[in-house]
């Protein structure tokens, strides 16, 4: 039976590492039954996978057209074999999650890293709609990072690529130095107290404190150093943050550019070169829709 046109729907899944995130995603990018369950890695991946199956078990009765996966970690190119995932899910590495869903349910799988599938929701129905070269990142508890060129993902010989926030800047790992994270470790060294979130040094900053402000300043040119430094080796047309770092708004952005622009030639600046995410938390389970569709090209409609 031909299901196609009587539910033109995926279940979408987000496995990350404290939460996951599922949904029905609808051909115009329309979220539907939307939840959350908790991870739970340390309970490991059999228990992982039996908690995924009840979530798919329930929202198979809408009849969709296939399972859609974003996941945390390295995953190996057309296979939907994680290849490595920091130890986020005990024996996570090496679980082919398309093979089991599609053992499991019938339905075709795809699974994509999580932060290739921000890009490819930026591209689809986000602040990259239109854009053909651009670079996601993701700024929160790490860094992480999405390549498209040419209007596809870009992935590296080994589907590593954007994989930066190991990179080194100023003698440092970058995400150890330039993640929200990393601002609240250098707010511990510069107050001398701990825990110091990145939000308690935004707070003292905005009030003024001048510790904090030359904390920020520091964080702000290791963020801009590593960020300029992916705009002179791809040229992208747009760099899209995305992460925690979203809730501090246009503020953000205006703090950061004027933190590039000593970097920057003038034909590399400019406001279109760097914006905010625009898929929020769904961005997930919109990617995942996305590279689903750009496998299945039979569904045309999800590839506009």
């Amino acid at each position: 039976m031909n299901h196609t046109m009587k539910a033109p729907s995926l279940i979408a899944l987000d496995i990350g590492g404290t939460h996951v995130k599922y949904g029905l995603v609808g051909m115009q990018g329309q979220v539907t039954q939307a939840g959350v369950i908790d991870t739970l890695g340390r309970d490991g991946i059999v228990s992982l996978l039996s908690r995924l199956d009840d979530v798919v078990h329930a929202l198979r009765e809408s009849r969709p057209v296939g399972v859609a996966v974003s996941t945390l970690g390295i995953v190996g190119l057309g296979t939907g074999r994680i290849r490595g995932a920091a130890d986020a899910v005990a024996g996570y590495a090496g679980t082919d999650l398309a093979a089991h869903f599609e053992h499991r349910f019938g339905l075709p799988t795809t699974v994509e890293n999580d932060v290739n599938c921000v890009a490819l929701a930026e591209g689809w129905c986000g602040a990259a709609v239109g854009l053909d070269h651009y670079i996601a990142l993701t700024l929160g508890t790490g860094i992480g990072g999405g390549i498209v060129i040419n209007g596809r993902l870009y992935r590296g010989s080994s589907c590593a690529a954007g994989e930066w926030g190991n990179a080194v800047v100023e003698g440092e790992v970058w995400e150890k130095v330039a993640s929200l994270r990393g601002l609240g470790l250098l707010g511990e060294q510069a107050f001398g107290r701990a825990p110091c979130s990145a939000h308690h040094v935004f707070e003292a900053g905005d009030a003024g404190d001048p510790v904090a402000l030359a904390v920020l300043q520091r964080w702000y040119q290791r963020l801009a150093t590593g960020i300029t430094a992916l705009m002179y080796a791809f040229d992208p047309q747009a760099v899209i943050i995305g992460g925690g770092i979203c809730g501090r708004g246009e503020r953000f952005l205006d703090e950061l550019r004027e933190a590039m622009s000593p970097f920057l030639r003038t034909d590399f600046s400019g406001d279109a070169k760097v914006a905010l995410a625009a898929t929020g938390n769904n961005a997930g389970m919109l990617g995942a829709a996305k590279h689903w569709a750009q496998l299945h090209g039979h569904l045309a409609a999800w590839t506009g």
